[in-house]
């Protein structure tokens, strides 16, 4: 995928950036109407300046956000904490926030390579019928190959108004997804 420059002939890529550092400050409206001005092809462009208010509201909250182009090349704002992670991306109808939770490492105590492999791909067959018994509909479990352990994660829709209320909603609801992979993990056990 091409990345379109949206710039004109006097504006350029530090113009640009001093916009996106500006939204952090408009209101809702200024905010729309900075978006309004982009050129309707700068999709990474728009998805910045509707995200710079998430951003600061996790910065607020005591969490490392950092702005990065996802695996499908959106834009997204990122957290790695701790508990787990989150990314913030704009969706359908408001702001997409996806919470994930892991165990890495699961079976690494196990001796025998063999039984490690064995009790993995056990745990990847059964993974999808605890989700189903255990899970909600926003809510995933499967068995991450690179980290080699149980993930879940967690999606939200929240409205573009409650951007500044992320930080809160994501400090609230981490720690519950973290529960719920306990859960998951006693049933593997």
């Amino acid at each position: 995928m091409t990345i379109h420059d949206a710039a004109g002939p006097e504006e350029g890529p530090l113009t640009r950036h001093r916009q996106t550092e500006d939204a952090r400050t408009m209101s809702i409206d200024d905010l729309n109407n900075a978006i309004d001005a982009l050129d309707p092809d700068d999709v990474i462009g728009r998805d910045r300046l509707a995200l710079a208010p998430a951003k600061d509201a996790l910065v607020r909250a005591g969490f490392y956000a950092y702005g990065m182009l996802d695996e499908e090349n959106r834009w997204a704002i990122a957290v790695d904490d701790e508990l787990g992670r989150v990314d913030v991306r704009v969706g359908d109808d408001g702001l997409l926030v996806v919470l994930r939770a892991s165990s890495p490492g699961r079976y690494a105590d196990e001796e025998s390579p063999w039984r490690q492999r064995s009790r993995a791909r056990l745990a990847r067959m059964t993974l999808p019928r605890i989700a189903r018994g255990f899970l909600q509909d926003h809510q995933e479990a499967f068995w991450d190959e690179e980290e080699e352990g149980i993930a879940v994660i967690e999606r939200y829709q929240l409205p573009f108004t409650r951007a500044d209320d992320i930080g809160d909603f994501v400090r609230e609801h981490l720690p519950k997804l973290e529960s719920v992979l306990e859960v998951i993990e006693r049933q593997l056990d």
